[in-house]
């Protein structure tokens, strides 16, 4: 910090400069490269490396020598039984998906209600397309039906004391039992 005095002489003040200090450079967390040659690095926000300065303090560094026989086989113990339940851990995730047991017990159920229910979604949407084709088609053959009407014929006016005289003449029918000359009688087999 340098130390100014104003022009009267009365007051000190102090000059702070802002930005990066000169002792640490600022590291990018990655860099980005693409296909057209350009990178982009990508810095870390100040709020991430607070997060990362809090996990290192978590994880402690012991030096083995300088313990007592107490404290020292508690470490080792404390130690061993961690790495023992981490590599369980690791063996346990490994068998089971490779003899399969990592998928839910009932997950055929779940699948099988979901395809159910796709299925019922899709009908009801068929359904309600073919009723909106019924209809359309409907007031279609209504607006049809009005455009073309059916030409009506004027029919005359008629008198009060029309008549219509009709007559049928009947033609005899012949007579079942005469024989037909025209026909001749089928030969009996032998």
């Amino acid at each position: 910090m340098e130390t100014e005095k104003s022009p009267g002489g009365a007051t000190d003040f102090e000059s702070v400069e802002m930005g990066e200090p000169a002792g640490r450079m600022k590291m990018p967390r990655r860099t980005i490269y693409f296909a057209s040659g350009e990178t982009m690095e990508e810095y870390s926000t100040d709020e991430e490396e607070e997060e990362e300065v809090h996990v290192k303090k978590d994880v402690i560094t012991v030096d083995t020598a300088k313990l007592t026989w107490g404290p020292y086989f508690w470490f080792h113990m404390w130690r061993m039984a961690t790495s023992t339940l981490s590599a369980c851990d690791y063996m346990g995730e490994k068998l089971a998906s490779l003899f399969g047991i990592t998928t839910p017990k009932y997950q055929y159920a779940i699948d099988e209600y979901y395809r159910i229910k796709k299925e019922e979604e899709e009908e009801e949407q068929e359904n309600h397309l073919s009723e909106e084709a019924e209809r359309r088609f409907a007031e279609k053959q209504r607006e049809e039906q009005e455009n073309t009407a059916t030409p009506t014929v004027e029919q005359p006016e008629t008198s009060r004391a029309s008549f219509v005289n009709v007559s049928f003449e009947l033609d005899p029918e012949p007579p079942l039992n005469t024989p037909d000359t025209n026909r001749v009688p089928a030969p009996l087999p032998t």
